[in-house]
């Protein structure tokens, strides 16, 4: 393709604009559009980016239309110099920098471009240099809006410990961006832990229908495929030979069921694919069944099982890919969750703050617990240590002004607890299961995601207590070093999905609440001091303006789909270091899985327009459709 116009005007080393015909872009948004200057007077190609159009008609000046004011033959001139032949297009560029083909990076520009020099659009191999990188740690989720075919890249490691922010209104593709990135980080070795308040996790790894349905049509005649499919099932199953005896008692059910799973065919199709995409750094087909289908038969023609070992880690290989959870924070004593932590609990279960006065009781109990020798854990959890307190509430004489309101929060802990036993929901003792989870001999080591499924946690300020035990076992096991990275144990990501309910603003009403609090203090500690330990954030919402707003500040990186209402946006730009006023109104208008990516896990730290792949895994728990049921029945 040609040049698409010419510089005019004004150019300094940060800008520069360019007159065009709009039949030379036809069927093209340009703004947002990358293009490349090239000139006698640069030894290597100019990148700008278009930020906004703008039109000028010269024959419609103040001036000259001061000749055609009130008067008939004016008035007709006036319209014939309306015509488009006097109207010129300009497109104003941000300059991004000079592309050195030789060390393929980009570098300032040090003199601007020259008047009468062209410009034209850039082409995919030039936007695939300056976006995307293939090294394995890197991910890649998907294409840049301005050249559909182009692939872009996210840093993966910059994901995990410098903190992620996906925020966009309902139904513009939030959710899969979310799933699209956590499958992407699942298969570079993360390990996550997801809250998941509505269960759109719950089929994470299983393959959707119409992918599957595509790849069974082929199979039978792909022997290579079969052969592939068989041989990884047999890994394994070998590997995970015994796993639900070695895991924590109230999840072994869990993971028997879990392994089932996924050892199905659309488990391993999934997991096929992925490893497809790391090897031959491409992004997955995952928009068209048949060329998926297509894409996983070339790959067992090209890749035997045996070669594939030898490409991707061990430890990769032999993920159970994820478990879900519904449970409640365990109310316990151990040589970890000391004292002042189980009062907190308390007061996240009661709703109540427990004074100077009361906490001094409190204290005294639960060091004579501390002295018991008890051996069965058991012993020191939810019932036993509950009944304890009460038996020593009640040797408090009538008159102690402490005795009723320790009373009173003690029922109300035990009638929260009967309430969440009852809908079938497990105790989860959070320091066993992080250390199980991030430790590299843990039993849960070879699961990647740690799903606490939230639906059925009510109420919400409970959902946010378990937040809140589960970070804070995971931020001070590492912090006090019992666990590191350095010594070969797990990073851990926090998925918070609706974080405007899990962590809300300090204007929300509910943050009065001690488990709203210590949820929101744990998560803020994380975000300001997690990344030296390996720990990061994936925070997601509808509303980013009713998240607290100090972790969101901390996201270095954000994927921003259609946002309208002011409040989020104004949100979005105060904490967007990088996100600029012609983002902002792009934001406004962004179709539906189309996103701004923004921050420090792009290659070139300059704001993208891109559209995230479709998601692998099926959808989590279905919509709600109560007039489609009535028409069908």
């Amino acid at each position: 393709m040609g040049h698409i116009g010419i510089v005019y005007g004004e150019a300094t080393t940060d800008s520069f604009s360019f007159v065009f015909s709009p039949s030379y872009v036809k069927g093209m948004n340009l703004k947002n559009a990358f293009v490349v200057v090239e000139g006698d007077n640069f030894k290597h190609k100019v990148i700008g980016k278009v930020v906004d159009i703008v039109t000028d008609n010269p024959m419609l000046s103040v001036e000259n239309l001061k000749f055609f004011v009130d008067d008939v033959i004016g008035r007709e001139v006036g319209e014939f110099l309306k015509s488009d032949r006097f109207v010129s297009f300009q497109a104003k560029c941000e300059v991004i920098g000079e592309f050195d083909e030789n060390e393929k990076r980009i570098k300032s520009l040090e003199k601007p471009v020259e008047t009468g020099s062209k410009v034209f659009l850039i082409d995919k191999e030039l936007l695939e240099e300056i976006f995307f990188e293939g090294k394995p740690e890197w991910l890649f989720p998907g294409f840049i809006k301005q050249e559909e075919s182009a692939r872009f890249s996210l840093n993966g490691d910059h994901l995990l410990t410098m903190h992620c922010g996906v925020f966009g209104m309902t139904g513009m593709g939030k959710t899969n961006t979310s799933t699209t990135l956590l499958e992407e980080l699942t298969f570079r070795g993360a390990k996550s832990i997801v809250f998941d308040p509505h269960g759109d996790y719950e089929n994470f790894g299983i393959l959707r229908k119409d992918l599957f349905d595509a790849v069974e049509r082929v199979i039978p005649d792909a022997p290579a495929l079969r052969s592939l499919v068989e041989q990884y099932r047999n890994f394994l199953s070998k590997a995970w030979e015994g796993l639900e005896e070695k895991v924590p008692s109230v999840l072994k059910e869990k993971v028997k069921e879990e392994k089932s799973r996924e050892l199905e065919n659309s488990s391993v199709y999934l997991r096929l694919a992925m490893f497809r995409s790391l090897l031959e750094r491409e992004v997955v087909p995952s928009s068209s069944p048949t060329k998926f289908a297509e894409s996983l038969r070339e790959f067992a023609e090209k890749y035997n099982f045996e070669e594939i070992c030898k490409r991707i880690p061990q430890s990769l290989l032999g993920r159970l890919l994820k478990l879900v959870v519904k449970g409640f924070p365990s109310l316990k004593l151990n040589e970890f969750f000391d004292k002042t932590f189980v009062m907190e609990l308390i007061e996240a279960y009661s709703g109540e703050e427990i004074s100077e006065a009361q906490g001094l009781y409190y204290l005294k109990w639960l060091e004579q617990v501390e002295m018991l020798s008890l051996t069965d854990k058991e012993k020191k959890r939810d019932k036993e240590l509950l009944k304890f307190l009460r038996l020593e509430e009640n040797r408090l004489d009538n008159t102690n002004r402490s005795k009723w309101p320790i009373r009173r929060q003690l029922l109300k802990v035990e009638k929260l607890l009967a309430s969440l036993r009852r809908a079938g929901l497990i105790p989860v003792d959070s320091v066993e299961f992080i250390e199980e989870f991030s430790s590299k001999t843990g039993s849960l080591s070879l699961v990647s995601n740690l799903i606490f499924d939230l639906t059925e946690v009510s109420p919400e300020t409970m959902q946010r207590a378990l937040l809140y035990s589960v970070a804070y076992a995971g931020f001070h096991l590492h912090k006090s070093k019992k666990l590191s990275f350095h010594k070969g144990d797990s990073p851990i990501l926090f998925v918070i999905e609706e974080a405007r309910v899990l962590i809300p603003s300090s204007g929300a009403e509910e943050l009065s609440h001690p488990a709203s609090r210590f949820a929101r203090n744990i998560v803020r500690r994380i975000a300001t001091e997690g990344r030296k330990m390996g720990l990061g954030l994936l925070i997601i919402s509808q509303k980013p303006s009713s998240v607290d707003p100090l972790p969101v500040s901390q996201c270095n990186t954000l994927v921003l789909h259609r946002v309208i209402n002011p409040e989020d946006l104004s949100f979005v730009k105060s904490v967007g270091e990088a996100i600029s006023e012609e983002d902002i109104e792009m934001l406004k208008t962004v179709e539906k899985g189309v996103s701004i990516v923004s921050g420090t896990a792009l290659k070139l730290r300059k704001s993208l327009l891109v559209k995230f792949r479709e998601r692998l895994s099926a959808e989590g728990r279905e919509h709600p459709r109560p007039l489609q049921r009535v028409w069908s029945s």
